[in-house]
Parts: C-alpha cells; sequence; structure tokens
C-alpha cells in the first residue's frame, strides 16, 4: 500500500511538473473558407507532390524568430504533426475545397501519369515573428496534361499578428489558405495570378 501511494504521488509530480503542450493544426476549422473556383472542372485529375519546408522549421515543435534573429522552439505549443505534413493536409483540403475534387493520392504514380497535372510545393520560408508578422514565402511549378510546358510561380505571404501563439497560427493558416488559392487559380487558368512572380519554361 505504501508502494502504491508513492507510485501515485511521483505520478501526480511529474504531471505537475510536465503540462500537456498545446496542440495546433494549420487547417482551417471549415473548408467552408475556400469556394469552389469557376472554372475548377477544367482542371481534371491533379497530384500534389510532397511539400518541402526549411529543415530547421521541419519540426513538430512551433518554431520561431526572435527580434535579434535567434530561432527558438516552443517546447509547450506543437503542431498535430511535423511542419512539412502540417501544409501537405491543410493544402490538400483547400485545394479540395476550391477545386471540388481531391488530388490523387497514389502520388508515385500520379506524379508519372501524363494524364495527371503535377503541382510541387517548395516553402522557402516560414517565418513566425510573435507580435510582429508571419509569413510563408512560396515557390510552386504546375505541369499541366497535355502541355510540355512547366509554370513556375513564387509568392510572398504576410500577416500582421499581435502578442500570443494562438495569433502566430491563425496568422499561418490565412497564409496557408492564401496559397492554395493562388495555386488554385494557377490550375484552373494555366497562367500565373497577379499576386505572384511567374515564368513558363
Amino acid at each position: 500500500m505504501k508502494r502504491l501511494l508513492t507510485i501515485l504521488l511521483f505520478s501526480g509530480l511529474t504531471a505537475c511538473g510536465s503540462p500537456a503542450p498545446f496542440t495546433y493544426t494549420l487547417s482551417q476549422q471549415s473548408s467552408t473558407a475556400a469556394s469552389l473556383l469557376t472554372g475548377a472542372e477544367k482542371v481534371g485529375a491533379y497530384a500534389l507532390a510532397d511539400i518541402t519546408v526549411p529543415a530547421e522549421v521541419d519540426q513538430s515543435a512551433l518554431v520561431v524568430q526572435q527580434a535579434d534573429g535567434r530561432v527558438l522552439m516552443l517546447a509547450q505549443d506543437r503542431w498535430s504533426a511535423p511542419l512539412s505534413a502540417q501544409l501537405q493536409t491543410a493544402l490538400s483540403l483547400e485545394l479540395t475545397a476550391r477545386l471540388g475534387m481531391p488530388p490523387v493520392q497514389n502520388l508515385i504514380a500520379g506524379g508519372r501519369d501524363p494524364k495527371v497535372t503535377l503541382v510541387q510545393v517548395d516553402i522557402q520560408r516560414f517565418e513566425m515573428v510573435p507580435g510582429q508578422f508571419v509569413s510563408i514565402h512560396a515557390l510552386w511549378r504546375i505541369r499541366f496534361v497535355g502541355s510540355e510546358h512547366v509554370l513556375t510561380c513564387f509568392a510572398k505571404l504576410q500577416q500582421p499578428v499581435s502578442i500570443g501563439v494562438a495569433a502566430l497560427v491563425t496568422g499561418q493558416q490565412k497564409n496557408t489558405l492564401l496559397l492554395s488559392g493562388l495555386i488554385a487559380e494557377s490550375l484552373v487558368s494555366r497562367k500565373g495570378p497577379a499576386q505572384a512572380v511567374c515564368t513558363q519554361s
């Protein structure tokens, strides 16, 4: 009995000393935030390749930038999956809402299939500066079905934020939603949106 009480007491102290971390997601609470685009049915099958993210921020822990340039990992604030997986899920859901159909699930087959449009996204910067701003610098490439050309676009997305972790997450949710809108617009129009710098090769 004494041993059991000791174990319970130790467990209680451990729980008090290590509070459960807060968990966040980049996906919007409701996909209705993204509306179906006119002409979306012309896009056809498309595949979203694995999203690349800088290694220093591709963590489960939220990574913030301090005013002096130092990078800090927040021990008690975490994504529900590593950042690259968070972006993959969020963009997939938002593209599905905007285009009316999800990306091809078999990525290996979709990436090689000439009947499937391939979308590649490279997140070059993912910054969160508490109390100031959050930003995403993204480059995406689209290899369209029936075309030998590749559309390459680059955009810088930024939101001002107030103090607090929730504000950082909300800001990056907005940036992710904007990015999905630009990619969806590129897929529908087959040309670069006005808010991005684009080339065709």
